[in-house]
């Protein structure tokens, strides 16, 4: 019975320790509704009280440029702005292109304060932030922390606004300062050298594109960042000069030797240049081009004249005749032949001839061998008929007699004095024939000669003849020629001279016989030596 009683007790006691735990928990419970119920207090306190009035304003401390625009309504802002920022400055538009910079103000440039959209940026603050319902929760404690002095600000960036076509004016007149011009590679002479210096590219604005650069920055970021300009390469227009600097080069590198030889009483001389580089760069001119190689290389014709006129210029050759056209010209020839060798003839000194006492003109020109028509052509100031003692006459050189190169080997010899003409070859005499030579009063001259013409019948319209197998020897003066020829014929067909061979009869030429003279025209050509002695 007692066991029962104790298990009647055991299964009895836990009902009222059951109903002393569930009183903290009904405590606990009340104590969560009675905070909710001060949390919705609260919140509906600080709606009715604080965050109400805010509903159409914009929140405490919201800044724009130093500009509390708290409390202001964005119409209201809007306004406040527009008079606050009306005369303010933007600053500038920078343009950097790393090297440079470029600064062109704001104001021109058509950036302008979007003081509506900036309104609008500042009355959103705080109003898409985390949420206690369907209000905003994170300001109404920076609201109130702020009313203290706790609370921090809010600093709105402000929107801008931009005029494409003030930009893009503002960079029209700014891209001359940042176009750089092309350089064109250029080639020059400095002394006897080639010196050349390459292209550089040159750029130019592309005001297009750095326009809608500009733009979207400003729409994006704002206007106090650095713009890199857009730019366009401008390429030169000679690029590579080095072909036409291989060409002077090469140019420069040629040489001309250039021999003078003249003789003088029986005297050779010669004298010998060597045209080079220092000479020759004188000569060359270089010539933009329009387009590449860039150059071209000229020959200045005045430059080598004047070489020409310096080589006779020297000391040892100015006392000689010296061809300088035509050296000048075989000049030209053989540099642009790429170089060689050139042969000149000089003609000598000039022969000045004292009178003596008793000189008449036909003495003198018989002392040097030099008919009288050709000395009174070249002294055309001189009375030649009355001549006096101490005049000077000049006389012309013998290449004026002369001017052939003489055929070698060959040679016919007249002799006045036996009226006979005779013909050598190789030495050794070929023939020997009787001839006729000038009348006292029409004598022939002295001299030593050579074949200068030969025509098959000559006319003397002097006197009327024909003249068969005519050889030209000399120049009596003006047009009139003497030399070799056969018997002449008159008029009337008679051959004038015929029995007087072998003694002066002629007008200055020398006569022979029919067949003599068509033997001598067939054997001399031009340059055979002529001497009558």
């Amino acid at each position: 019975m007692a066991q029962s009683t104790r298990a009647s007790s055991e299964h009895q006691d836990p009902k009222p320790e059951q109903r002393r735990g569930c009183a903290p928990a009904f405590i606990i419970a009340a104590l969560l509704l009675l905070l909710a119920g001060v949390g919705i207090f609260s919140a509906w306190m600080v709606e009715r009280t604080i965050l109400t009035p805010y509903e159409s304003c914009i929140y405490p401390h919201v800044y724009v440029l130093d500009e509390n625009l708290g409390g202001f309504t964005v119409e209201e802002a809007t306004h406040h702005l527009n008079e606050v920022f009306a005369n303010w400055d933007t600053g500038d538009l920078i343009l950097s292109d790393g090297d440079q910079t470029w600064r062109v103000p704001w104001s021109e440039a058509g950036m302008r304060l979007d003081a509506r959209a900036t309104a609008e940026r500042a009355f959103a603050v705080g109003r898409a932030v985390e949420t206690m319902g369907s209000r905003p929760w994170r300001p109404l404690i920076s609201l109130w922390l702020g009313e203290r002095g706790w609370g921090t600000s809010r600093d709105v960036a402000p929107v801008f606004t931009i005029d494409p076509q003030a930009t893009r004016r503002a960079l029209e007149e700014t891209a001359p300062e940042l176009e750089i011009a092309p350089v064109d590679a250029t080639l020059r002479l400095d002394g006897d050298q080639v010196r050349s210096t390459p292209s550089q590219p040159g750029q130019v604005l592309v005001i297009d594109a750095t326009t809608e650069n500009i733009i979207n920055t400003v729409t994006h970021l704002g206007p106090d960042y650095p713009f890199a300009p857009t730019y366009r390469t401008v390429e030169p227009t000679i690029v590579d000069v080095s072909a036409a600097q291989a060409k002077a080069e090469e140019m420069l590198a040629r040489q001309i030797h250039v021999t003078a030889r003249g003789e003088h009483q029986g005297e050779v001389f010669t004298w010998t240049w060597t045209l080079a580089r220092e000479t020759i760069v004188s000569w060359l001119q270089l010539e933009r081009t329009e387009d590449n190689p860039g150059y071209t290389i000229r020959v200045d014709t005045a430059a080598l004249e004047a070489t020409a006129v310096d080589l006779a210029a020297e000391p040892e050759s100015e006392d000689w005749g010296f061809p300088t056209e035509q050296i000048a010209e075989e000049i030209r020839e053989v540099f642009e032949a790429g170089g060689g060798d050139i042969a000149v003839e000089l003609t000598p000194p000039p022969r000045i001839y004292v009178v003596q006492s008793g000189d008449l003109l036909t003495t003198i020109a018989a002392q040097f061998g030099m008919p009288p028509g050709l000395i009174a052509e070249t002294n055309p100031d001189v009375d030649l008929n009355h001549l006096h003692v101490g005049q000077t006459l000049l006389i012309p050189e013998q290449e004026v007699l002369t001017p052939y190169e003489t055929v070698p080997g060959k040679k016919v010899v007249i002799s006045i004095a036996e009226q006979r003409l005779r013909v050598y070859e190789n030495g050794q005499l070929l023939h020997g024939w009787p001839c006729s030579t000038g009348m006292k009063d029409s004598p022939t001259y002295r001299g030593q000669f050579q074949v200068l013409s030969k025509e098959e019948m000559a006319y003397a319209s002097q006197w009327d003849l024909q003249m068969p197998h005519f050889i030209g020897i000399y120049r009596a003066g003006g047009d009139t020629y003497n030399g070799i020829h056969a018997l002449p014929i008159l008029a009337n067909g008679q051959r004038l001279w015929a029995g007087n061979l072998g003694s002066p009869a002629s007008f200055g030429c020398i006569i022979l016989g029919i067949e003599e003279a068509e033997t001598l025209f067939n054997w001399v050509e031009l340059g055979v030596p002529v001497i009558i002695e």
